[in-house]
C-alpha cells in the first residue's frame, strides 16, 4: 500500500510543479481592476549604459510616454505636441482593459539680445552704450491618446494588441519689443535680430491653432519581470491628418508715403496640412509599466 500511494505522489509532482508555476505566473500578471503607470524605460537605459561607459554630462530625461513620435516632420521643430505624457492604463479584466496617453505643454521662453544706442551713436560716433531687445516665445498644447487592449497569455509574457483615437494641437505666438524706436530721422533703427521685411519690423507672430487627430492600433509584448512589472515593446500602425493654423505677423515700419510711422498687420502664411499614414511608436518604444 505505501508503494501505491507513494508511486502517486512521485506521477503528481511535475503537475504539482506546473499548478505552482501557474500560480506564480498568475501573480505577476494584471487583474480584473487593476491601475497602471508607464514611463518610457528607454532614456533609463541611455542612463545607466552612460554611467557603465563613464559618458559625462548624463543626464535622465523624457520619463513618460511618448504621445506621437517623429512623425511630424515639418511640425516638429513647431513643437506640435509634448515630448512626454501620462500614460496610464485600467483592467476591465484579466484580458481587457483601456488605455490612454495624456500630455501638457506651456512654456514662455525669454530671448534677450544687445544693441547699440542709436541717439547715442548719432551724438557720439564712439558712443559704446549697449541697449537689449526683447523676444518672447510662449507655446502651449496638449496631446490625447485614448483605446483599450486586449491581452493574450498567462505566462510573464503576455501579447497587448490596442486601438485608439488621437487628438491634440497647439498655438504658438513670438512677442518682439525694441529699443531704438522707429522714427522719422532713423526710419531702420538697429535691431538685435532679423525681423524686418520690405522696411517693417515684426512685432508679434502669431500661429493659429494647429490641430491633429486621427487612429492607431498597435501590436506589442509585456514581460513581467516582477510582480505587476513589466517591460513592454510595441509598434504602431496610425492613420491621422494635421491642420496647421494660419500665420499672422504684426509690424511697424515708416511710411514714407504719409510721412509717419505705421503699423499693420498681415496674413504671412495660411497653414500647411498634412496627413500620415504609418507605422509608429506611440505610448514609447520601450516602456515600464507598474500595475496596482
Amino acid at each position: 500500500m505505501k508503494k501505491f500511494f507513494s508511486t502517486i505522489v512521485i506521477a503528481l509532482i511535475p503537475f504539482m510543479s506546473i499548478s505552482a508555476q501557474s500560480e506564480q505566473s498568475k501573480s505577476y500578471l494584471p487583474e480584473q481592476g487593476d491601475m497602471a503607470f508607464g514611463i518610457n524605460a528607454a532614456p533609463v537605459f541611455k542612463y545607466v549604459g552612460n554611467i557603465l561607459n563613464g559618458t559625462s554630462n548624463n543626464e535622465l530625461s523624457s520619463l513618460g510616454g511618448a504621445p506621437v513620435s517623429s512623425g511630424f516632420s515639418d511640425y516638429d521643430s513647431k513643437g506640435i505636441t509634448p515630448d512626454v505624457s501620462i500614460m496610464g492604463k485600467y483592467m476591465l479584466g484579466d484580458n481587457w482593459g483601456v488605455r490612454a496617453n495624456i500630455g501638457f505643454m506651456f512654456s514662455k521662453d525669454k530671448y534677450r539680445g544687445y544693441v547699440q544706442d542709436d541717439k547715442a551713436v548719432m551724438l557720439n560716433p564712439f558712443d559704446e552704450s549697449k541697449l537689449i531687445d526683447k523676444h518672447n516665445v510662449k507655446r502651449n498644447g496638449m496631446s490625447l491618446m485614448l483605446g483599450t487592449e486586449y491581452r493574450k497569455g498567462s505566462k510573464r509574457i503576455q501579447g497587448v494588441f490596442g486601438a485608439g483615437i488621437l487628438f491634440g494641437f497647439v498655438n504658438e505666438k513670438h512677442s518682439y519689443s525694441y529699443a531704438n524706436a522707429v522714427t522719422t530721422i532713423n526710419q531702420y533703427p538697429t535691431t538685435a535680430w532679423s525681423t524686418w521685411n520690405n522696411g517693417y519690423r515684426t512685432l508679434n507672430q502669431k500661429t493659429e491653432k494647429s490641430v491633429f487627430y486621427g487612429l492607431t492600433g498597435s501590436a506589442g509584448i509585456e514581460w513581467f519581470v516582477a510582480p505587476k512589472v513589466s517591460l513592454g515593446a510595441e509598434v504602431n500602425l496610425s492613420l491621422y491628418y494635421i491642420n496647421g493654423g494660419q500665420q499672422y505677423t504684426e509690424s511697424e515700419g515708416y511710411n514714407s508715403a504719409l510721412q509717419k510711422v505705421e503699423k499693420r498687420t498681415d496674413l504671412t502664411s495660411p497653414g500647411n496640412d498634412a496627413f500620415r499614414f504609418g507605422t509608429e511608436n506611440l505610448g514609447g518604444s520601450l516602456y515600464m509599466a507598474f500595475y496596482f
